[in-house]
C-alpha cells in the first residue's frame, strides 16, 4: 500500500541555524567559524549524508530515525569521513578508467579479428541483436558522428558507420555493456569473459554492471562507502564468498574492481591498494573511532605492519 504523502515544511537555513541544529543533535562543535567554513565548502545537505553513519539509529531511514549522533561525535569526524569518501572516489575513478579501457580494447580487438572481413560487425544483425542496433543507431551514433575522427572518416569513406575500432572508442561504457549483453553467440561472450578471468558469462555481465555503477557514482559525486548496488555481486572468480549483507555494498564492489584491475595489471592493483591504505590511515589519524565502520562497509583493513610509504 502506498504511503500517504505529507506537506514539505522545511525551509532554507543560515549557517548559524545549521550549526545550532547539528549541535542539538549531539555533534560537538568547538570552533564555530571553522564549522561555518566546512558548511560553506561542502554544504549542509551534502554533509548530512556523512552524518548518517554516526547516528544512534543508523542504518534506519524510516520512522525509527532520530538524527541524534553517538556521544562525542565531532564535526571534524564527519568532515574527515566526507574527505575520505572523496579520496576514494577520485582514486577509484582513475583505476576504473583503466579497467574500462581494457574491456573496450578486448572487445574491439578480439571480435574485430574474429570477424576480420566485417568492419561493421557491431551493427550486424547476424552478430548482434537488432534491439541494440536500433537503439544505438537512433540514440547514440549521431553523437559519435560529431567526434572529429569520425567526421573525417565519413567525409572520406562511403557507408553509414565507421569501423568498429573507430566507432567503439566513443561508445559509453553503458553502450559497451549493452553490446556485450546483446551478442548473439555465447562463444563471443565467453571469448571476452575468459580473457578477463571470469568464465561464467552471467557473472561477467554482473561485473560489468558493478563497474559501470561504481564509475557513475564516482563521476557524479555520490557517496560510495555506504553505497547500495542495484544488483547483488554474484559469486564467481572475483568473490567466491562474501559476508552476509555485503553482496550489494561497496565491500563487494571493491572485490570486483580489484579482480578486474589485477587482470589488467598487478602493478596497478598494488598501486591502488597503496593509495587506499594511505587515505584510510589518514582518516584514522583524525578519527580512529571510524575504523569499525570503514572495515564493515568496505572490507578495507589496514595491514598490522602498515607503514605509509614516503615518496
Amino acid at each position: 500500500m502506498a504511503h500517504r504523502k505529507i506537506p514539505y515544511t522545511k525551509y532554507a537555513s543560515t549557517y548559524d541555524q545549521q550549526i545550532k541544529l547539528l549541535g542539538s543533535r549531539g555533534v560537538v562543535i568547538t570552533d564555530v567559524e571553522k564549522a561555518k567554513e566546512y558548511l560553506s565548502d561542502i554544504g549542509y545537505y551534502r554533509l548530512g549524508f556523512y552524518v548518517y553513519p554516526f547516528e544512534l539509529t543508523y542504518p534506519f531511514l524510516d520512522h525509527r530515525r532520530s538524527h541524534n549522533v553517538i556521544p562525542g561525535t565531532r564535526i571534524e569526524d564527519i568532515v574527515a569521513f566526507y574527505y575520505y569518501d572523496l579520496d576514494l572516489r577520485n582514486l577509484l575513478n582513475r583505476y576504473l578508467s583503466r579497467i574500462e579501457v581494457a574491456i573496450r580494447t578486448s572487445i574491439i580487438y578480439e571480435l574485430s579479428n574474429k570477424y576480420s572481413t566485417n568492419q561493421y560487425w557491431y551493427v550486424d544483425p547476424a552478430i548482434v541483436d537488432n534491439s541494440f542496433i536500433q537503439t544505438f543507431t537512433t540514440q547514440y551514433y549521431g553523437k559519435i558522428k560529431l567526434k572529429d575522427p569520425i567526421k573525417r572518416h565519413h567525409r572520406k569513406y562511403l557507408g553509414s558507420y565507421a569501423p568498429a575500432w573507430k566507432a567503439m572508442e566513443y561508445m559509453t561504457f553503458g553502450n559497451l555493456e549493452n553490446l556485450y549483453d546483446k551478442l548473439k553467440c555465447n562463444a563471443d561472450k565467453s571469448l571476452i569473459s575468459n580473457l578477463l578471468g571470469e568464465p561464467a558469462i552471467g557473472v561477467f555481465k554482473n561485473y560489468l554492471s558493478v563497474v559501470r555503477e561504481v564509475r557513475n557514482s564516482c563521476a557524479h559525486g555520490n557517496v560510495i562507502v555506504g553505497m547500495s548496488l542495484t544488483n547483488n555481486v554474484k559469486t564467481g572468480a572475483a568473490c567466491p564468498t562474501l559476508p552476509i549483507g555485503t553482496q550489494n555494498t561497496f565491500y563487494g564492489a571493491l572485490r570486483v574492481i580489484d579482480f578486474l584491475l589485477r587482470k589488467v595489471s598487478v602493478n596497478r592493483s598494488n598501486d591502488m591498494w597503496k593509495e587506499i591504505y594511505k587515505a584510510t590511515n589518514r582518516l584514522y589519524k583524525i578519527s580512529p573511532n571510524l575504523r569499525p565502520l570503514v572495515e564493515q562497509k568496505t572490507g578495507i583493513v589496514l595491514p598490522n605492519d602498515y607503514k605509509e610509504e614516503v615518496l
